[in-house]
């Protein structure tokens, strides 16, 4: 079973229709069991979400959503509140570059981790591009709550990736999602240091390519059973699968 713990859907006001088929197309093609989803780029927060809610609920045995959540607006917290309340919605993620602000300067992160922890749900980060997304930023959040899961996604790409393996191989509830990292020597790192439970496999389709996201590995020669874990067990456990 390859899960994925991380994709979008692109916003297509001229056939939101196409890119639904492209998503389950693309998990055709590629062998991948069973994906979360969530509407990022071009979308809305709130209709973002509203609308992942139903395109999962069409699908509830291959999708589960994942609700984006902007701290920086006043009622970040129950925007969160409500996310979690629709079908299928079962994680939250946070951009700190798409919407501009400091992880560690931000206080509605706060009311919005609360509410994880009400609902007992994983939290996704975005690390690695620029000043906003380093993933030192989130470590007084992840402190604050040690029973959070935090996906770090993208390893914290080629800018952070050699400390965000560190942090993954440190913080217990610090998780190294698999996208958008193609440095062979963080990889290296990540796969010979970290335990098998992780590091969990992601995609960023439809930015990235889900082939490649899953070929980078086959340099490494993972035993069996640490490739179980990676691209199945791991998020299989996360999302409460197994």
């Amino acid at each position: 079973m390859i899960v994925d713990i991380h994709s979008h859907i692109k916003r297509n006001p001229a056939g939101q229709e196409e890119e639904e088929k492209k998503l389950l197309l693309d998990m055709e093609k590629n062998g991948i069991d069973f994906r979360v989803v969530s509407a990022l780029d071009g979308w809305p927060v709130e209709a973002g979400n509203r609308y992942i809610s139903k395109l999962v609920s069409a699908y509830p045995d291959r999708l589960a959503g994942c609700a984006v959540i902007n701290p920086k607006e006043d009622n970040c917290a129950e925007t969160a509140r409500k996310a979690l309340k629709l079908p299928g919605m079962v994680m939250l993620e946070f951009n700190s570059v798409e919407h501009g602000y400091y992880p560690d300067a931000c206080s509605g992160i706060e009311d919005v981790l609360a509410v994880a922890e009400e609902r007992r749900v994983s939290v996704k980060v975005f690390t690695g591009i620029g000043s906003r997304s380093m993933p030192q930023q989130w470590l007084g959040h992840v402190r604050r709550h040690p029973d959070l899961v935090f996906l770090f996604l993208h390893m914290g790409c080629f800018d952070y990736g050699y400390g965000c393996v560190d942090l993954g191989k440190e913080i217990p509830n610090i998780y190294l999602e698999t996208s958008n990292q193609y440095e062979v020597q963080i990889l290296k790192k990540a796969v010979t240091s970290l335990p098998k439970e992780k590091l969990v496999f992601g995609s960023s389709y439809p930015e990235r390519l889900t082939r490649c996201s899953l070929d980078v590995f086959d340099m490494f020669h993972l035993d069996e059973t640490y490739r179980e874990y990676l691209f199945g067990k791991n998020g299989a456990r996360i999302l409460g699968l197994d």
